[in-house]
């Protein structure tokens, strides 16, 4: 049986039974999603409880002369990655970002079995965007790491 929209101390004991990392800061009032954010090229993941249901975004740095490729590859990664919405957000004063982000209405209520259903399955597709956006060069690597070696490019 589905409960009422949860609130953030709802969402809070949910996230601790699922053993799932979380953290709250004082920038922001969602609850930072510690696992996903220590991915290489992932600068923030969040859930956020707005009116209408629940929010998870992730953001992911792109390198810049990646932008044209993975524009190009937006419809393709949207259809690979069915229960993600991934668009570009492109500011003049920061580096370019691929956005991830998963809504799951709650205006009938949600068990904590939906919730750790929906956290679990967008957690795991940003984990596979990530590897995958790696793989195709797309992220901004992480400047303390050492560079991985680059795979020859057939043109």
């Amino acid at each position: 049986m589905s409960s009422p929209a949860p609130d953030q101390m709802q969402l809070e004991r949910w996230l601790s039974r699922a053993g799932v990392d979380y953290y709250l800061c004082d920038q922001c009032n969602g609850l930072h999603l510690a696992g996903v954010q220590e991915l290489e090229g992932v600068v923030d993941s969040r859930i956020f409880i707005e009116p209408w249901g629940l929010l998870i975004s992730t953001e992911l740095v792109i390198r810049p002369v990646a932008l044209l490729p993975i524009a190009a590859d937006l419809g393709r990664l949207n259809i690979d990655y069915p229960t993600l919405k991934l668009f570009l957000d492109i500011v003049d004063d920061a580096m370019p970002q691929l956005v991830a982000g998963a809504m799951h209405l709650t205006g009938a209520g949600i068990s904590e079995a939906q919730f750790q259903l929906f956290v679990g399955t967008t957690t795991e597709a940003v984990r596979q965007l990530v590897a995958e956006s790696q793989h195709l060069d797309y992220l901004l690597p992480d400047e303390n790491e050492q560079p991985s070696p680059k795979q020859p490019r057939v043109h």
